[in-house]
């Protein structure tokens, strides 16, 4: 559980306000049938400017010895998650190719995930965070999906 609070610690605090938020429009859009899409857009659109540009500050690198390298890969692959779940909320025609897609493409992630723990290059708070965000734009792909 320590490890899982640590690793919750990573995620910057600006990461995870627009998470919620992010997570909440999707709620109030599909649960409660709320057809407004703006406030899912600004906070797509604004999760999708911290993962990309941002991505050196706000994913960060493992360690003191490492590169910035593999923050921005995250964040480009993280902002194209946010992306297309953005499509696929919006209800753009054939939203879930998109999706699927994305699934794949995250499944690559938590692949190369896996095995950079196993052979310890990275610390395992590092690699539990990814998952944390993995996991987040999963969830919330299946709340799209399973609307």
């Amino acid at each position: 559980m320590a490890q899982f609070v640590s690793s919750f610690e990573r995620i910057t605090f600006g990461e995870r306000i627009l998470l919620g938020l992010n997570f909440v429009a999707l709620i109030v859009r599909y649960w409660f049938h709320y057809e407004a899409t703006l406030f899912l857009e600004i906070f797509a659109f604004a999760l999708t400017f911290l993962y990309l540009p941002f991505g050196f500050y706000s994913i960060g690198k493992p360690g003191k010895e490492y590169t910035y390298t593999t923050g921005i890969i995250l964040g480009l692959i993280y902002a194209l998650g946010i992306i297309s779940l953005l499509i696929s909320a919006a209800n753009i025609g054939s939203y879930r190719y998109p999706l699927i897609a994305d699934f794949f493409i995250l499944l690559i992630a938590v692949l190369y995930l896996v095995f950079k723990m196993q052979s310890d290059k990275y610390p395992e708070v590092f690699i539990n965070a990814q998952f944390i965000r993995v996991g987040y734009i999963i969830l919330c792909g299946l709340v799209i999906l399973l609307k």
